[in-house]
């Protein structure tokens, strides 16, 4: 990844471009669930203006545009506290070029230092690029879900791969 991307914290100052680049994302029809961004601004800005040991919103920039976002959301159940939910985008023309390793870096550092001991996540089968990336960082394929997603084209199974990242 090039020196010229910076990632951080999102704050509510990132709620406009998110909404930008989520509904890029969301208008490619392949990679997430969401299949109409119907959230306003508002919703990402109030998301972003909270801190809590729950969870964390990366983005990712170059320059003034917002090219990559990561969350993790720790489970709060006391028997499943200690596993966390992951997911990240980055945009169309930015894949390839290592911002998706970086906020996946970034994001896992946090999980650690937040004491998550396992990281989990579901992926569409065709999405071998995010599944290689997810791969390199020790996630493996824990179960699929077979049909799970009805999009308006039609059904996607979605593959559950999980890490563990702690002592546990």
């Amino acid at each position: 990844m090039s020196a010229d991307v910076v990632i951080r914290r999102a704050s509510p100052r990132d709620a406009r471009p998110f909404h930008t680049f989520w509904r890029a994302i969301v208008a490619e029809e392949r990679y997430v669930r969401t299949e109409e961004v119907r959230e306003p601004v508002r919703v990402f800005r109030r998301r972003f203006r909270r801190r809590t040991p729950w969870e964390i919103h990366l983005v990712a920039y170059r320059g003034d545009r917002l090219i990559g976002h990561v969350t993790i959301e720790r489970d709060r159940h006391p028997v499943t506290r200690h596993v966390g939910s992951l997911a990240i985008a980055v945009a169309a023309d930015e894949r390839g070029r290592g911002v998706g390793r970086s906020l996946m870096e970034r994001a896992i550092a946090w999980a650690r230092d937040a004491h998550i001991e396992k990281l989990v996540l579901s992926v569409y089968p065709h999405n071998e690029a995010a599944i290689a990336l997810y791969r390199s960082f020790d996630f493996v394929e824990e179960g699929r879900l077979a049909r799970q997603s009805r999009k308006s084209y039609g059904y996607e199974d979605e593959i559950l791969m999980a890490a563990w990242i702690g002592d546990g």
